[in-house]
């Protein structure tokens, strides 16, 4: 999962909603020399796994016989493994990431410490590192460890303190310490802000581990063979430590605030905007749009940020990175958000977003796409860019139209494993840069499946700390010779990711009901859908995908994740899927045939993969829509109908138009009045389109006191003439905009001879009218004169699109 904000994403994208889970710290957070248990009832090894923040992964608990029992980490970092059949001493791991780094950090105990509290850290992995004078993951992994000696652990505890005394002093960490089996929460307070300060890193062929001072660049070294190198003392400076600990207290109080806002309901964009930077931007969208999806999405409720670590702290610039990771009703997603962050002198720490032009996603999958038919299903890489807001590209609105991700080794930050270059397809829309396939000389979406042939990737080339680098060009893509595509141009940005997991090739698939198959089999339009299944061992929900298309390539989504809940079943309610639906979505009514495509996904409970799995039905039928319009009702559009100049699939009177505008009162969206003054001077976007409202010529707004305006795509700006009048239909309260252009007024954009008119009623604000940010939601009726037969005489004509937008005022 990867976006907070839903998206509607075509087949086969892999974009994910990113949701979290309040992560209960257990109190005032901090650390005590003791562990509250009841070591007589319990037979469990209990404890926190942090490295600053908590581990997202496993904990493995191995009997010195070998055996070994796992279990997940929670979204607080405690864990709980019941080690009944085990023999003590035992050895534990805890795998997983923080911060978008890959760890596996270890720990030991005895027997007398089952039922206690058994933390596991970057400090109990050089604990008993040196206590077995080896890199404590060879100890682990071996299939004869020698049982390490109590007075040594003590010894290497004892040590490691001294070494981090200046650190611990600072903080106010009492020298009654035991970290090993002191309890703590991992909420950036006592030994846990400890954790966030300090890094180790082993290297495994030296059998050194360099200990860092993150805010202050020192670092002491310990070998893990010399068990006598323990004078040397991390230095740090009390001021320094405090201040940038206070920094991170900060930056994580502001998620504290989100999760808060969303813990029972839906906020106001008022009641979070300071908690977000006037330059806000993430994956192409600005703050104001941004804070509008996230505050009207009722999935969200319960939303919250529970795990956040900081780097590249920079006290006095104000500057940070906080890798966010998110869970819904404690499910945990592995794959984090990474946004900037900035100070302001009056609101304190803000965040900035991701700060890129595009939308970017690079993730791993295996699809089965005929569900229990012969087909055993296939796996590979789901990566594209999209660009929807040309205007910040910084490139005079061009849009990004191809792109380069290498995958390069983590190891050493420069070797290139492999390349996928992308390019925008001609029968795709600007800013949708889709992966090329070498082979077929084809794009292809955003897949490319395994393997080692042209137009493929191999697997065996991937590996958990790999770096992901998108470089973007406003030039094609240049296919001229197709097996080997080149970028060219200049660079406009350069972005990285990093992988936090390796992928799989095992198919871990869901699999529908035998009810399930049988409803797709009968589908019918305008039916509730209802879809079950049952999920692989060690997998969760993540979303379904339903799906209707016709021979024409148009499709009707509808998306319904599913992360988060528990239940294994989900149904699509009839409204979405019936004929009205269909013709909103442009599908043709005089198709031959058209196909039903369910798919579900699961994703692993540990690495987030997704895991899909396809159903199909075919020879579906599409009814005529109904007689009385609904409110929202959509005509449908054909780019390529008229010779291009396009054309409604299903054309509608100005009439139908009215009569469906009237049903929006009984949706509860009854239309608003416009007045001249309150649109004149505004700007509204839509989908990277903006248009301008210039000043009127005087001051009635009327058709003969018109006002001019600009519709800006990113690529071409139209002119048009505007200006408000009276709705005439019975019983009608509201106003209309009116918006005109022809060759004579656009002589630039328009062909000779053509006109269009585009009639605008207001049905729904959400935000505070006449605020930036505010979005307004339109029912529009459009005439053009390429296929308007009646000179776009509203009283005779009947061949007018009807159709909808959101647009919010800039």
């Amino acid at each position: 999962m990867k976006n907070i904000r839903s998206a509607v994403r075509p087949i086969g994208f892999v974009l994910v909603l990113l949701f979290v889970a309040s992560c209960g710290g257990g109190g005032g957070g901090g650390s005590s020399d003791a562990a509250t248990t009841d070591a007589t009832a319990s037979t469990s090894l209990k404890g926190t796994a942090a490295a600053g923040a908590p581990i997202i992964g496993t904990v493995t608990v191995k009997g010195s016989l070998g055996m070994s029992k796992s279990a997940l980490i929670e979204a607080d970092g405690t864990y709980d493994v019941d080690v009944t059949g085990l023999t003590a001493p035992y050895r534990l791991r805890a795998q997983g990431t923080v911060g978008g780094r890959t760890y596996k950090l270890h720990s030991y105990a005895e027997a007398a410490d089952v039922g206690g509290n058994v933390n596991i850290t970057p400090f109990t992995d050089l604990i008993v590192a040196n206590a077995a004078g080896q890199v404590a993951a060879a100890f682990f992994d071996s299939n004869t460890p020698a049982d390490l000696d109590p007075a040594e652990i003590e010894a290497q505890e004892d040590a490691l303190q001294a070494k981090l005394q200046t650190i611990f002093t600072a903080l106010g960490i009492e020298t009654a310490i035991n970290l090993l089996n002191s309890t703590f929460s991992a909420d950036h307070s006592g030994l846990d802000a400890a954790l966030d300060v300090v890094r180790i890193e082993v290297d495994p062929d030296l059998q050194v581990a360099t200990i860092t001072n993150l805010l202050e660049n020192t670092t002491v070294s310990d070998s893990l063979t010399d068990t006598e190198d323990n004078t040397d003392v991390l230095d740090a400076d009390p001021d320094t430590i405090n201040a940038g600990v206070s920094d991170i207290q900060l930056i994580a109080g502001r998620f504290d605030a989100l999760t808060a806002a969303f813990a029972n309901g839906l906020p106001t964009q008022a009641s979070i905007v300071d908690i977000f930077s006037a330059d806000f931007y993430d994956e192409d969208e600005p703050r104001g749009p941004w804070l509008t999806d996230i505050t009207t999405d009722p999935s969200l409720v319960g939303l919250a940020f529970g795990i956040v670590a900081v780097s590249d702290l920079d006290s006095t610039a104000g500057t940070a990175t906080a890798t966010v990771n998110v869970s819904l009703n404690g499910l945990v997603d592995p794959e984090p958000i990474i946004w900037l962050m900035g100070r302001d002198a009056t609101l304190g720490r803000q965040i900035r977003g991701d700060q890129r032009i595009v939308d970017t996603y690079f993730s791993f999958h295996c699809n089965d796409n005929d569900g229990d038919g012969g087909f055993a299903g296939a796996c590979g890489v789901n990566t594209q860019v999209w660009d929807e807001d040309f205007s910040n590209n910084g490139t005079g609105n061009a849009e990004i139209a191809s792109a380069k991700v290498s995958v390069i080794n983590g190891t050493d930050g420069t070797t290139v494993r492999d390349v996928i270059y992308l390019g925008t397809p001609a029968f795709s829309s600007a800013g949708d840069v889709q992966v090329y396939n070498e082979g077929t000389g084809q794009y292809q979406g955003d897949y490319r499946g395994f393997g080692t042939g042209a137009g493929e990737i191999d697997f065996a080339i991937f590996a958990a700390g790999d770096i992901i680098q998108y470089e973007l060009y406003t030039t094609d893509l240049d296919v001229s010779t197709p097996a080997s595509p080149q970028v060219t141009g200049t660079v406009v940005a350069t972005y990285t990711d990093t992988l936090i997991f390796a992928p799989s090739e095992v198919a871990l698939y869901p699999t529908a009901t035998a009810a399930t198959l049988t409803a797709i089999d009968n589908f019918a339009l305008g039916s509730d859908l209802t879809i079950a299944w049952t999920l692989a061992d060690g997998t969760r929900n993540s979303e379904v995908l339903v799906q209707i298309s016709d021979n024409a390539g148009n499709r009707l989504e509808i998306w319904d994740e599913t992360f988060g809940t528990t239940g294994t079943s989900t149904t699509i309610d009839s409204a979405e899927l019936d004929a009205t639906a269909a013709s909103n979505a442009s599908l043709n009514g005089n198709a031959a045939n058209y196909e039903l495509l369910v798919r579900i996904y699961a994703e692993d409970e540990v690495t987030g993969q997704d895991h899909s799995r396809d159903y199909t039905a075919t020879d579906l039928s599409i009814p005529p829509p109904p007689a009385a319009l609904a409110c929202h009702y959509e005509s449908g559009w054909d780019d390529a109908a008229d010779g291009g100049l396009g054309a409604p699939v299903n054309p509608n009177s100005f009439a139908d138009y009215e009569e469906s505008l009237a049903t929006c009162a009984s949706d509860g969206t009854p239309a608003q009045s416009f007045t001249a003054a309150n649109i004149e001077g505004s700007s509204f976007d839509d989908a990277g389109e903006t248009t301008t409202f210039n000043a009127l010529g005087g001051a009635a707004g009327t058709e003969a006191d018109r006002g001019t305006g600009t519709v800006d795509d990113g690529v071409d700006t139209i002119v048009f003439n505007w200006y408000v009048e009276d709705a005439t239909c019975s019983g009608c309260a509201h106003s209309y905009v009116v918006l005109y252009s022809d060759s004579t007024i656009d002589p630039v954009n328009i062909p000779a001879g053509v006109s269009f008119r585009e009639t605008t009623a207001l049905t729904e604000v959400v935000g505070t009218p006449g605020t930036p940010g505010a979005v307004y939601s339109f029912h529009r009726y459009s005439e053009q004169s390429n296929y308007s037969t009646d000179g776009l005489v509203r009283a005779t004509g009947s061949d007018g699109e009807i159709w909808n937008s959101d647009s919010t005022l800039q």
